[in-house]
């Protein structure tokens, strides 16, 4: 029972990822489906190196060393399949092109696959210190303070709400010695995705890359096999639902044969032998468990990644997200009235000028690894501060407007 238990904590240790700055179907795919694809890895080269992956029927003249050397070689130099209501080609051509040569490298195949789902996971570590903000930080601040008590959570997200503060002034500096480049540098940003965009930017890129890793995945993996894997889920299903049962003796034969050229003296004499790949009844199953695994990433990752498209860089979309935690202070105070006019333009301004794409979707990302009473709680400390800086800079506005005037006046 005690190696049961450590076995079960070791493995709930690998499956909980905790707090972590991507999102859960970036998780399916650089996590979930990298611990699949290892265990496939585990279970082929188990059999291969471990077990006998294949088993040739030699003639009777051949010694035991015969034996396991024919094994050996059949195994390295690939066998080739003819169905047994058919005669074995005479041509040696013919019996190439039916080779089978996949079999020895399907725990490469599986390993290869692992890293390709782990890359676009590296493309947003490699990338994401170009927002000058660390994501995985204020995620873990936020996720302390959903326990804490009153006062100390209110430290907690003054000190999350100044940290985004200084994250929003220092991204929106756009500073230059000479003017006319200042005003190019404005220009180019407003356009680009380093101004308020980054983020949002480098989330939809390793977004897109997870997609388009799916996709590239059940082509490479077809061109690998060289069996036409993009159909192999289609008649797996197809016989699941008749009630047959499924063998694809095309895909990955059993029995196969292979040709072996021993040298006498003078002559080189070819014996034919018939192999057994008991590899390949792991191998048919496993492949079958691996396309439906890439196709369900496929959809999974494309209608998230429309999903994220639409939700991200709709402007009605970030409005009406960032509208619904400043509507929650009023509906708390029991205080539900339309705001004016002026209260209008300020939260269009808040929303679009102030916490721009990359801020609203750090709310978002708070939201989501958190809850929504710790987001609600920063963007209202966030608007409280948008709120005075704006009055600040209308007053200061005013007065210079004034004191211009006396100046006038007195110049007068």
């Amino acid at each position: 029972m005690g190696a049961l238990d450590d076995l079960k904590d070791h493995g709930g240790k690998i499956f909980k990822a905790g707090l972590t700055d991507d999102s859960r179907i970036h998780l399916l795919n650089r996590l979930y489906c990298v611990v699949v694809l290892i265990v496939f890895v585990v279970i082929v080269s188990a059999k291969q190196y471990v077990g006998e992956p294949i088993q040739c029927w030699c003639p009777a003249v051949f010694e035991k060393s015969h034996v396991a050397y024919t094994n050996n070689y059949c195994w390295v130099s690939n066998t080739y399949y003819v169905d047994f209501e058919s005669s074995l080609p005479i041509e040696r051509e013919i019996r190439v092109d039916k080779e089978i040569e996949y079999y020895q490298w399907v725990p490469l195949i599986f390993l290869l696959q692992a890293l390709l789902f782990y890359m676009p996971r590296m493309v947003w570590k490699r990338f994401g210190g170009g927002s000058y903000i660390n994501v995985k930080q204020i995620l873990r601040r936020a996720d302390e303070a959903v326990f804490m008590t009153h006062s100390e959570r209110d430290e907690a997200l003054n000190d999350i709400v100044m940290y985004l503060d200084k994250y929003i002034k220092v991204r929106n500096c756009i500073s230059s010695p000479y003017k006319k480049m200042e005003k190019v540098k404005t220009k180019m940003a407003n356009a680009g995705v380093h101004y308020g965009n980054y983020l949002c930017f480098l989330f939809m890129v390793t977004s897109f890359l997870y997609l388009a890793n799916a996709v590239a995945q059940i082509i490479l993996v077809d061109a690998f096999l060289g069996n036409d894997f993009k159909t192999l889920g289609f008649h797996f299903l197809k016989s699941l639902f008749s009630g047959k049962s499924f063998e694809d003796h095309l895909r990955f034969p059993r029995v196969t044969f292979c040709d072996l050229d021993v040298r006498q003296m003078t002559n080189v004499q070819t014996w034919t032998v018939q192999c057994s790949l008991p590899i390949n009844l792991f191998n048919e199953k496993i492949f079958c468990i691996n396309w439906m695994m890439l196709v369900s990433m496929v959809l999974i990752n494309g209608t998230s990644f429309l999903y994220n498209l639409v939700a991200i860089f709709l402007p009605f979309r970030n409005r009406n997200y960032v509208r619904k935690f400043l509507d929650m202070e009023g509906i708390r105070d029991g205080r539900p009235e339309e705001s004016p006019e002026y209260e209008e333009t300020l939260q269009h301004n808040f929303v679009f000028e102030y916490l721009r794409h990359d801020g609203v979707f750090l709310i978002w990302f708070v939201s989501n690894k958190t809850n929504q009473v710790i987001a609600s709680e920063i963007v209202i400390k966030l608007w409280k501060n948008y709120v005075k800086s704006e009055k600040f800079k209308e007053q200061n506005k005013g007065l210079g407007i004034e004191m211009k005037r006396n100046n006038e006046a007195s110049n007068t």
